[in-house]
């Protein structure tokens, strides 16, 4: 009945107290510290409690007619096992791993056989009362040798008090060998309680030693980090990734950016920045990824001095308990020149630098998508220069070429930097007015060619040369395709030249046919008569031949 009257027991309430601390301790610290030792000593000593418990509770399974010498074998079988299980814990504590099975074999053969003979050989009390006492002993000493053997027990306090724990409970065990009065019942409620506590402390002293280490690790990773830093022949900055303060740099990356080191804490990685999208692009990819490699990004140095480009490839890291990003550059300034030489070679007209008919087309394409994304018409002029091939007869292609070139700056500079002007072909240039609806785009119109007639090209004998420009207009509206809209302005120019030159047209799809018609009637009127009805008709040299004749020949 002691498991049962629990609330009229104070004494077992204590133990249960007691037994269960042992047992959270010894399962958190084996968890916490990763050691096997201790929950095979928990399993050893709770076979050892259980088969006390069982002696002290005889009378009980007794008076239900359970077979003496059965329960007796079984009793030492629980002693027997759970001191195994104290030396298995032995060997974990020396030797970090399970203990041989051999030796294993050999301990559970020889308890078995003592167990054996003294319950149904000798059938002897005096035998089975010294097995029950010595075999727990000799395994408790074992846990004592391991304890005393351990690597700087006597630097830890936990470690030592589970010393006296275990010398506390050998000479509770050896107490019924030389003395036949009881020990008090609190004394082994007190060492399980004192044990408990010796694993607390273990667990504490080994959390600081972790706690130490990580430490000491910290420090060690950022002395490399820092001597990387400083001997690395590329620029690198350390900026935390909070507050982007600026928290170490190279004295490459101190001249790349025009600092002094003590100035370092008061910039943020964000003021070397000329383009908030760009680093916001790259706070993006940083945020999936955790680090980016040659991102190209635009910045200036403290002082704001001209932009300059850089490669920048980075990392999130930690750094003395912080998350901070790390940075190297490299310098691709004069690359970036050389790529944006190319591409204006590419894009531009060598002879007048403004753009050329390929990157024209390319480029009105987004403009037209642009304008029906915000809803706002715009148009297209094709302007020609007048009777430009009697300039270059009369004084030259040098000359000419003067004209076309101060042609195509007046364009650029009386329009728009959102327009765009290009050099189609020859002396004809076309460009694209954005946001302007039909009559302001004949005002301009009408500006720039006024514009264009006062320029004035000197030649070799300081005659003045002068230009005059057809302009024809299309706007939006009719059709968003770029070659057809180039082609109405085109068609309006031509127009203009047909009414005098010198003067600005807007696309008008009758006035085209009309003139489309005059021009054939034009051409009829100046033809022979002879060939009146015979524009269909193909003439051969061969009319007249017959074919067999043809075949023979």
């Amino acid at each position: 009945m002691l498991f049962f009257n629990l609330y009229e027991q104070p004494s077992l309430i204590f133990s249960t107290i007691c037994v269960s601390f042992f047992v959270f301790a010894s399962f958190y610290a084996s968890i916490v510290m990763k050691k096997k030792s201790l929950l095979y000593f928990l399993y050893g000593f709770g076979l050892l409690l259980i088969t006390s418990v069982l002696q002290q509770n005889a009378g009980y399974f007794y008076a239900h007619a359970v077979s003496i010498k059965m329960m007796v074998f079984f009793e030492l079988m629980l002693v027997l096992f759970g001191s195994i299980l104290l030396i298995i814990s032995t060997n974990h504590i020396l030797l970090k791993k399970n203990l041989n099975l051999g030796i294993l074999f050999l301990l559970i053969s020889i308890g078995l056989l003592a167990a054996i003979y003294a319950v149904f050989i000798a059938n002897n009390a005096n035998i089975v009362s010294d097995i029950r006492h010595i075999f727990p002993i000799i395994s408790m000493m074992c846990v004592f040798i391991g304890y005393v053997f351990t690597p700087h027990i006597w630097k830890h306090v936990g470690s030592l008090l589970g010393l006296v724990a275990i010398c506390g409970f050998i000479g509770l065990m050896s107490y019924p060998l030389f003395f036949d009065n009881l020990y008090p019942q609190y004394y082994p409620l007190v060492l399980i309680s004192m044990l408990a506590l010796s694993y607390i402390l273990m667990i504490v002293d080994y959390l600081k030693n972790e706690l130490d280490f990580v430490v000491k690790s910290q420090k060690k990773t950022a002395s490399n980090i820092k001597n990387i830093i400083r001997s690395s022949p590329f620029p690198i900055v350390l900026s935390r990734l909070g507050d982007d303060t600026l928290i170490m740099a190279n004295i490459n990356a101190l001249k790349l950016f025009g600092l002094e080191e003590t100035q370092i804490s008061r910039y943020h990685f964000k003021d070397f920045f000329v383009d908030a999208d760009n680093r916001k692009l790259l706070l993006e990819r940083l945020e999936h990824n955790r680090e980016v490699h040659d991102f190209e990004i635009l910045v200036k140095t403290a002082a704001g001095n001209t932009p300059f480009w850089l490669l920048m490839s980075a990392n999130v890291i930690d750094y003395n308990n912080d998350i901070v990003l790390y940075s190297a550059f490299q310098d691709i300034t004069l690359r970036k020149r050389h790529e944006t030489v190319l591409q204006s070679q590419a894009d531009r007209d060598p002879l007048t630098s403004v753009y050329n008919r390929r990157y024209f087309e390319s480029k009105v394409i987004e403009k037209i998508k642009n304008a029906h994304v915000k809803n706002n018409p715009f148009a297209i002029f094709m302007i020609d220069a007048d009777k430009f091939k009697n300039i270059n007869d009369k004084f030259g292609h040098k000359i000419g070429d003067k004209v076309l070139i101060e042609l195509a700056s007046v364009c650029e500079r009386s329009l728009r930097q959102e327009d765009i002007v290009a050099r189609y072909g020859g002396e004809e240039f076309v460009a694209f007015i954005d946001n302007v609806d039909l009559q302001t785009a004949i005002t301009v119109a009408n500006r720039l060619k006024k514009s264009i007639a006062d320029i004035v090209v000197y030649a070799e004998d300081k005659i003045p040369v002068t230009v005059s420009v057809s302009i024809g207009i299309a706007v939006s509206g009719v059709s968003d395709n770029v070659p057809v809209m180039i082609k109405m302005a085109d068609d309006a120019m031509y127009l203009a030249k047909q009414n005098g030159r010198n003067r600005v047209e807007v696309y008008d799809k009758e006035k085209m046919e009309k003139v489309e018609i005059d021009e054939r009637v034009s051409q009829k009127s100046q033809m022979h008569p002879a060939f009146f009805g015979e524009e269909s008709n193909e003439i051969s040299l061969l009319d007249g031949i017959e074919s067999a004749s043809i075949i023979e020949d």
